[in-house]
């Protein structure tokens, strides 16, 4: 993988919020990024290490942030800001570190990100394997070495094995892959993120 400067750390944000408006983001006064919809991801930044004050403002506005918090970017690491909540009223701040390194041989790293705010736990399952249990919102889970293939994908109420979502996912070797799940019970949906690791090899 690419080194960047150890000064320095590189972070995107994602918003999440299922009934928030087009938002702009702000790093200790200054515009970070503009016009960031629900679900969208923005691009990896590089951001000097050091303390910073996040203000999220409705877009075009200046005044009257929906929500300030504070986050520490350290040197030589991936961060994505994800900015989550139920609506404008509920907005949080919650950063997710990712992974450094790219996995050896013919594996991929992949976790799951409960992001949906009235989702109750849920367990994880591949072609019929049961990998996670009793996820949470908010939760981010740890990476799991899988083989690149193609696979089924179910999501299950963890209280009683109801089937709530299925997708395939197409897993490549030597990847990186973050799985968010974004929106509102019952309409969520999973999206499979690249993490940051993966463009710098």
């Amino acid at each position: 993988m690419r080194n960047f400067n150890e000064n320095y750390s590189l972070v995107r944000v994602l918003h999440a919020v299922v009934e928030g408006d087009v938002v702009d983001i702000y790093l200790n006064g200054s515009p970070f990024f503009n016009n960031i919809q629900f679900t969208d991801f923005t691009p990896y930044v590089y951001v000097p290490k050091g303390q910073y004050t996040v203000e999220v403002f409705l877009r075009d506005q200046k005044e009257n942030p929906i929500i300030t918090g504070n986050i520490d970017i350290t040197s030589n690491e991936l961060v994505t800001i994800a900015i989550i909540g139920e609506s404008d009223k509920t907005i949080d701040i919650l950063p997710i570190e990712e992974e450094m390194t790219i996995p050896t041989g013919n594996q991929s790293k992949v976790r799951f990100i409960h992001l949906v705010p009235n989702g109750r736990p849920v367990d994880i399952v591949l072609d019929g394997q049961r990998v996670l249990e009793d996820v949470e919102y908010k939760e981010i889970t740890p990476y799991t070495d899988v083989n690149p293939k193609t696979y089924q994908v179910d999501v299950l109420l963890s209280e009683n094995g109801q089937l709530i979502r299925q997708i395939q996912v197409t897993i490549n070797p030597g990847r990186v892959y973050s799985f968010y799940a974004l929106g509102n019970k019952p309409n969520f949906q999973i999206f499979q993120s690249l993490d940051g690791a993966t463009f710098m090899m």
